[in-house]
């Protein structure tokens, strides 16, 4: 039980950040690329995922991914409900890991047989 909690105690904290750097810097539109935070794998899903389109050579800036990914978390982008928060940050990064790992296993299947 203790290791468990050391663990939960040393991982969090990441994702925390990470969490965090979203809800700052996705208001602004910062200028460094959304690789920052994102894997390749991570931003190249949700971008396909929200848009059905392929998705740009280029990373986008991390304010271009924020809008997306809180839409995946639930958050609904009306006119007057302000910028999204860290729960549907959270909520919406969950769902971008899974396609993410959804995407590599597909490639994986469908490269694999040739």
């Amino acid at each position: 039980m203790l290791e468990r909690l050391e663990r939960a105690s040393v991982f969090y904290p990441i994702v925390a950040w990470r969490i965090l750097y979203l809800v700052t810097r996705g208001q602004d539109c910062p200028q460094p690329p959304c690789d920052v935070v994102f894997d390749p794998e991570e931003w190249r899903a949700a971008r396909i995922v929200a848009y059905h389109a392929k998705p740009p050579e280029i990373p986008l800036p991390p304010g271009q991914m924020v809008r997306p990914i809180t839409g995946f978390g639930g958050f609904l982008g009306r006119k007057h409900d302000g910028h999204p928060g860290p729960k549907a940050i959270w909520e919406g990064m969950q769902k971008v890991s899974a396609f993410a790992i959804a995407f590599e296993a597909t490639r994986a299947v469908y490269v694999g047989d040739g």
